[in-house]
């Protein structure tokens, strides 16, 4: 995806940081840029040997980035580290990283040899796309059995906290302030959105246990081969809070396969009043970053306002 923050490297960068990646015991023989994405640039690197591996490379400064993005790249590869020790979780596993003052600025994972379920969804059979979103359903429900000890932002244990109530307002006040910072009109005003997260703190308290949250767990972040799912990537944005920030709950997604193998499929008003709130989180998102990434895609800029217009208005209405 084209984006002002990602980063470009030449074949002469990439063959000096496989070098030095692996002590100059392997060589670069090819490389292909991984287009998609937004944020990090992303590098499938083929060595001499004819192993591949996939080189991630994060933006080379802050600027650009909404306030909750900072120092994700360090949150990915421990979040990658910490699915790869539990039980169930097919993830890739971490051959290099390499820190800056800033945290890891890159790193090298085991190549996933399969394809994003984006791309491949549509060809697929219903019955084994319902195969592959049970699975989905099942790997999510093992990522969030996780605990950790505070609510918030795997990447930014300075705004972590105890109550989840407050730390999700505060999440949702960086957007609003990432907003502002670059004039991005929004639908309502940030008076209104800290109204509507007052009069549902009662349905945020009920969330008292940090549970590790994906959060960015939709298609294209699955890979599937022979109609399987075999890896799930990109847990940069990784949280602790309540589970039902993730992807498949969002309200636009068709979830009835993933909710079977989560093992969930009631929801009690007080969780729906929460996943209305993660609907707005992500619809905030959406539209605010594209003025920092200073997108150029005309229809998804459209697309994002109208999706946060349309979430805006239906907080309004019974959950």
């Amino acid at each position: 995806m084209e984006s002002a923050i990602k980063r470009r490297l030449s074949g002469e960068e990439l063959t000096a940081l496989v070098e030095r990646a692996f002590q100059g015991q392997r060589r670069l023989e090819g490389f292909e840029e991984l287009k998609d994405g937004w944020f990090n640039s992303a590098y499938a690197l083929t060595l001499d040997n004819g192993m591949k591996t996939v080189l991630k490379l994060a933006p080379g400064s802050e600027e650009g980035m909404l306030r909750y993005e900072r120092n994700v790249m360090t949150a990915e590869v421990e979040v990658l580290r910490l699915l790869a020790a539990a039980d169930g979780i097919p993830v890739p596993g971490i051959l290099y990283e390499e820190r800056g003052v800033e945290g890891s600025e890159w790193f090298l994972m085991e190549f996933v040899p399969g394809d994003p379920y984006n791309k491949v969804k549509e060809r697929l059979k219903p019955e084994e796309r319902r195969d592959i979103e049970v699975e989905l359903g099942r790997v999510n429900r093992r990522i969030n059995e996780i605990q950790g000890k505070r609510f918030g932002y795997y990447a930014r244990e300075d705004s972590q906290g105890d109550s989840w109530p407050a730390v999700f307002t505060n999440m949702i006040g960086g957007l609003l302030a990432d907003a502002a910072d670059q004039a991005v009109a929004l639908p309502m005003d940030a008076e209104e959105v800290f109204a509507l997260l007052r009069e549902r703190q009662a349905s945020l308290a009920e969330v008292t246990v940090p549970r590790l949250v994906h959060w960015d767990l939709w298609d294209g972040n699955v890979f599937v081969k022979d109609r399987r799912l075999i890896a799930i990537i990109d847990c940069e944005r990784a949280l602790w809070g309540d589970p039902l920030m993730e992807y498949y709950f969002r309200s636009f997604v068709e979830n009835g396969a993933f909710l079977d193998g989560y093992g969930k499929q009631d929801f009690t008003l007080a969780e729906r009043e929460r996943m209305a709130l993660y609907d707005l989180y992500i619809a905030l998102i959406l539209h605010i970053e594209c003025r920092f990434r200073q997108y150029i895609d005309a229809n998804h800029i459209r697309w994002a306002e109208e999706h946060l217009a349309r979430t805006w208005s239906g907080l309004n209405k019974d959950v």
